[in-house]
């Protein structure tokens, strides 16, 4: 093992040594870290779907076919959210 530290930053802020942590601590951080994971990786799957979907669909003219193509089909896209009020 080497002797250069490594910090980790918390929710707070601080940076503290890994090798200062308690195992509860070492414990939740490692849950977080494969909970965000699994997050990215469902992401990833969604983004993937989406693409293939998208190759199935033929539009009738160069501009909407060009549209939906660059089009992203992010869950996070609030555009067109109704309960949104701006």
């Amino acid at each position: 093992m080497s002797n250069n530290p490594v910090y980790w930053k918390m929710r707070n802020g601080e940076s503290i040594s890994i090798d200062d942590m308690d195992v509860n601590h070492l414990r939740n951080v490692l849950k977080m870290i494969v909970n965000n994971s699994n997050k990215h990786k469902d992401k990833i799957e969604k983004e993937a779907y989406w693409k293939k979907q998208n190759e199935k669909v033929f539009l009738n003219g160069d501009m909407a076919q060009e549209f939906h193509e660059s089009y992203s089909f992010d869950e996070d896209d609030d555009r067109f959210d109704e309960n949104l009020t701006h």
